[in-house]
């Protein structure tokens, strides 16, 4: 059972004074010149953009000032973001190709595969880490990916997680009407390959499992946020345990 109240779980405001940073960085990503190396057009980057755009608004608004790390930054967003509000900060990513955004910009992209390499900083180090939308990715337990990543954490020091909500209204419906709402196996992969390897998400977590994970390791957990994608982030419905992200803030 967890030890924050579950019933304390509400709707995430939107901070107005990020939108003008925001805009900025979103005119940037629209003429950062994208090629095939990196698998999105820019199109398609700024559309990832526009859907994680509430969700940066929300995670950079709750972030201490200090020094920390987003881990697994993907195309790298959150970065600049931080870096225009004076929040020191360095991403990893399993594979830097990826976030050519930010390393072409002068950032040094830290190579990083959870559950797999050392982490690329010492115990007890940091002032924060944030875990934005990776944990639905891995095929590792939650508490123990939870465990790793707030070792890093100084005393006092911040972890910031966000990650889909299983039971979001869409899975609901979905259900509802019959259909699943889990990924179908690919019937183009080889007989005999593991499907799951062609999923994007692995498993996605309700707000109880995502709470007790970071319980689990230590951490006390100060507030729960339900956020959305694109415009759902900013008029999110009215019964938070619907909507579409789970942001769990906790201090070690």
């Amino acid at each position: 059972m967890s030890l924050f109240p579950l019933d304390s779980v509400r709707n995430a405001g939107i901070d107005r004074s990020l939108e003008p940073l925001l805009e900025q960085l979103r005119g940037e990503v629209a003429i950062f010149p994208w090629r095939p190396i990196d698998e999105i057009d820019a199109e398609s980057a700024l559309h990832a953009f526009d859907m994680s755009r509430p969700r940066l608004n929300v995670l950079a608004a709750r972030i201490p000032r200090g020094r920390g790390v987003d881990i697994s930054t993907g195309l790298g967003f959150l970065p600049p973001l931080l870096e225009r509000i004076g929040v020191e900060v360095v991403a990893t990513e399993c594979d830097v190709t990826v976030s050519r955004f930010l390393t072409e910009r002068g950032w040094g992209v830290k190579p990083y595969r959870l559950g797999m390499d050392r982490p690329p900083f010492a115990p007890a180090t940091l002032d924060f880490v944030i875990f934005s939308e990776v944990l639905e990715h891995l095929r590792f337990p939650a508490i123990s990916v939870v465990g790793e990543l707030a070792g890093l954490l100084k005393p006092g020091g911040t972890f910031l997680l966000s990650t889909p909500n299983v039971a979001r209204r869409s899975h609901i419906e979905s259900l509802l009407s019959g259909e699943n709402f889990l990924e179908p196996f690919p019937e183009d992969i080889p007989w005999g390959e593991d499907g799951t390897l062609a999923w994007e998400h692995v498993r996605e977590y309700s707000v109880r499992e995502v709470v007790e994970a970071v319980e689990a390791n230590g951490l006390a957990v100060d507030s729960v946020l339900m956020t959305g994608w694109g415009d759902a982030g900013y008029e999110p419905h009215a019964n938070p345990y619907v909507n579409e992200i789970i942001v769990v803030r906790a201090n070690k």
